[in-house]
């Protein structure tokens, strides 16, 4: 009998660790991993690399957050390391323990944007360069440069505070030439913007011809807080309609609106800031070029509004363009320097390349009752 509970036990301890050995055989060992995606060109962390482990039959991959970094866990026996990363040269890396891992991997970029601003012939320091995604600050000689930038060209805004914003082209690839923007001395009128309040609604009407292709808007935009609501056409039954609430966009479809995720919020927001820098650009007409004239005040939105008009030229996506303007300004409270209402018309100094009517209104800025016309879902 002993002999029998002997090997009765034996038995089941023999089973427990071949079961115990079949699981760890199919789970392998994990490591943590933590690291940095930087620029060889300026050292700062690249985001949105995909970095990938392998071995010789299987991968896994983990992306660099906005400061580049790489963290996660990482099966063991995957030490083959490649990074990919827009705009940038790819990178391999081998190492005998993922805890060996050094703790950057430096990456090329393919190409530099680079470029000057300058105005009256002097460089301008510290202004704002914005290109699709990127910031960049002009330093001391007015240089700017891009780096993780596809081939390619690509529209740029140079922004500052005392001169118009100026829109040029930056060329990305092999063989390029610097981009060189001019400023123009002078803002003519110190506009606040519209984007300061904390709702408002406005109606909107423009049209834009550039090189043959139309841009058109019908409507009304109804923003509160973060929340947008874009209706083109008539408000009571609206041709489309675009709606972003907490952060997820949606369409008018059948009379209801339905998720339609990140392309309808990007839409609505294009043609909100399009309204807005309507209304703000009379800012950014110089003086140098625009002559202005003060009008009869006028109540709008149960106060006296200055009114200004102007007439002049500026560039336009690098297009020469002679414009008059109408532009209805706040005085009071929280409206103080905010443009209410602004009447357009630029004509392009060539023959018919550029046309851009508009009429651009903000109607109320009662939160409460902005608020009540986002619909319920």
């Amino acid at each position: 009998m002993v002999n029998r509970a002997g090997m009765r036990r034996a038995l089941i301890i023999g089973i427990v660790l071949l079961l115990v050995g079949v699981e760890l055989s199919g789970c392998a060992r994990r490591a943590s991993v933590s690291l940095r995606i930087v620029s060889t060109y300026s050292g700062k962390g690249v985001a949105g690399a995909s970095v990938t482990f392998s071995n010789s039959g299987d991968a896994q991959v983990l992306s660099s957050d906005t400061s580049g970094t790489v963290s996660g866990l990482v099966q063991a026996d995957r030490t083959q390391l490649t990074v990919d990363a827009p705009g940038y040269q790819k990178a391999f890396l081998q190492v005998s323990d993922l805890a060996a891992l050094p703790p950057s991997i430096r990456v090329e970029p393919l190409f530099l944007g680079t470029g000057t601003v300058t105005s009256g012939g002097q460089p301008v320091a510290g202004a704002t360069v914005n290109v699709w995604n990127n910031t960049a600050t002009t330093g001391p000689d007015g240089s700017f440069v891009f780096e993780g930038l596809a081939e390619g060209t690509y529209v740029g805004r140079v922004t500052k505070q005392g001169y118009a914003d100026a829109t040029f082209n930056l060329i990305v690839g092999k063989g390029a030439k610097p981009a060189k923007v001019v400023l123009e001395e002078g803002q003519l009128l110190p506009l606040s913007s519209l984007a300061t309040l904390p709702a408002y609604e406005l109606t909107a009407s423009y049209r834009r011809t550039l090189n043959g292709e139309d841009k058109s808007f019908d409507g009304r935009v109804v923003k509160n807080g973060s929340d947008v609501l874009v209706i083109s056409g008539d408000p009571a039954n609206p041709t489309a309609s675009l709606m972003v609430r907490n952060g997820v966009g949606y369409t008018l479809e059948q009379g209801s609106y339905k998720s339609a995720g990140e392309t309808a919020a990007a839409a609505a927001h294009v043609l909100e800031q399009t309204c807005e820098d309507l209304l703000q650009l009379p800012a950014t007409f110089s003086s140098r070029f625009f002559a202005i004239q003060k009008q009869a005040q006028v109540q709008l939105l149960g106060q006296t509004c200055d009114v200004w008009s102007m007439s002049g030229r500026y560039n336009f996506e690098g297009e020469p363009v002679t414009a008059t303007a109408t532009v209805t300004v706040g005085t009071n409270g929280t409206l103080a320097g905010i443009p209410l209402k602004i009447v357009l018309n630029a004509r392009s100094q060539s023959f018919f390349n550029f046309v851009y009517d508009a009429v651009v209104e903000v109607v109320s800025v009662d939160q409460s009752q902005i608020a009540a016309r986002f619909p319920s879902q």
